[in-house]
C-alpha cells in the first residue's frame, strides 16, 4: 500500500518515520517541505494534498484539529483509506460524516487514538461498575507549552478514549473539577458506579503519562513516562506484585516483539485491518459533552 502524509510537524515526522520503515511512505505534503527529503529515498515532496492523492493508496493525516474534517472528507471521497490523528473532527455530525462515508465507500478509517496500543495498557483487565479508573496526562511543571491548540482538542482526547475503553458508554455525570486553556480535570460518573478522574494538562516540564485502574483494593497502574517503555504493576492491599503469571507473558512477549512502539502498532493496524473505528466519532461526542458542561466563564 502507498501512503500519503500530510503534515509534517512535530508528530508528523514521527509518523513519517515509522512509515518509511514499514516501507509504504510515498509521499508528503507540507507547507515547508522543501526541508523534507533528508533521509527519505523514493518519497515524493508536495505542497498541495490534492496532488498527494494522486500517489497514495492511504492517507495519514497529522494536521491541526480544525483541518482533519475537511482533508479525510476530500481523501474519502476519492477512494482513499484514511488515518487521521485524534481527533476525527471537531465536531461530532462531522465524525459520523466521515465514519458513514467509509464505510459506504467500503474503506479503511482509524483515529490515532495511541494509547489504545499500548500492550502494557490493554493488559489490563475491564470491570462492570465499582470501579475507578486514574488518568494522568501531565507536563507538571515548567510553563504552558507555546505550541499546544486548545487543550479540549489536543490532550483530552487521549483520555476521553481511554475512559471509553474500560467503561464503553458514555458517562452519565460530568463534573468540571478545573478548566483553563492549558489544563482540565474531570470527574465522570456512570450508573453502574463507575468511575473516571481525568486530568490533562500542556504544559512543558517533566512528563506524566499515567492510568491506574482500582477494583476494591486491587490497583492496576500502567506507566509510559519513558518512549516505548510500558510498565504494568498489579498491587493487592499492603503487598506489591509484578504483575501476574499472564500479564508476565504479556508484557515478554511484547519486549521480545520487533514492533513494541505503540506508532508502530497502531499504523500496522490501519495498514492491516479493514473497516471504520467509531471510537473516533465517540470521543468527538463525548468531548463535546464535556465542552458544553463547562460553566460560560471558564470556556
Amino acid at each position: 500500500m502507498r501512503c500519503g502524509l500530510i503534515g509534517y510537524g512535530y508528530w508528523g515526522q514521527k509518523i513519517a518515520r515509522v512509515l518509511n520503515q514499514l516501507g509504504v511512505l510515498r509521499a508528503i505534503c507540507d507547507k515547508n517541505c522543501f526541508n523534507l527529503l533528508d533521509g527519505y529515498e523514493k518519497v515524493s515532496c508536495l505542497y498541495g494534498y490534492e496532488n498527494l492523492l494522486a500517489e497514495s493508496d492511504a492517507v495519514v493525516i497529522a494536521t491541526p484539529p480544525e483541518t482533519h474534517y475537511e482533508i479525510a472528507k476530500v481523501a474519502l471521497e476519492a477512494g482513499k483509506h484514511v488515518f487521521v490523528e485524534k481527533p476525527l473532527a471537531t465536531d461530532y455530525k462531522q465524525a459520523k460524516e466521515l465514519e458513514e462515508l467509509a464505510k459506504e465507500k467500503g474503506l479503511r478509517l482509524r483515529v490515532g487514538h495511541i494509547y489504545l496500543h499500548c500492550p502494557g495498557l490493554l493488559a489490563i483487565p475491564k470491570f462492570i461498575g465499582e470501579a475507578e479508573l486514574w488518568v494522568k496526562l501531565l507536563n507538571i511543571a515548567g510553563a504552558p507549552s507555546e505550541t499546544t491548540r486548545e487543550i479540549i482538542w489536543a490532550g483530552l482526547p487521549h483520555a476521553v478514549s481511554i475512559a471509553l475503553h474500560f467503561f464503553g458508554d458514555k458517562p452519565d455525570d460530568i463534573r468540571i473539577m478545573k478548566k483553563d486553556e492549558h489544563r482540565v480535570r474531570l470527574d465522570l460518573a456512570w450508573d453502574d458506579h463507575s468511575r473516571a478522574y481525568l486530568d490533562v494538562g500542556d504544559y512543558t516540564g517533566r512528563r506524566m503519562r499515567d492510568v491506574e485502574l482500582r477494583v476494591g483494593n486491587t490497583r492496576w497502574n500502567f506507566n509510559a513516562d519513558k518512549p516505548y517503555i510500558q510498565r504494568m504493576t498489579v498491587s493487592e492491599g499492603e503487598i506489591r506484585l509484578w504483575c501476574s503469571p499472564d500479564l508476565q507473558k504479556t508484557i515478554a512477549s511484547v519486549s521480545e516483539s520487533s514492533d513494541p512502539d505503540p506508532l508502530t502498532l497502531e499504523l500496522k493496524a490501519f495498514l492491516e485491518k479493514d473497516g471504520v473505528d467509531t471510537m473516533g466519532s465517540k470521543v468527538v461526542k463525548l468531548i463535546e459533552e464535556i465542552r458544553d458542561a463547562i460553566p460560560e466563564t471558564n470556556k
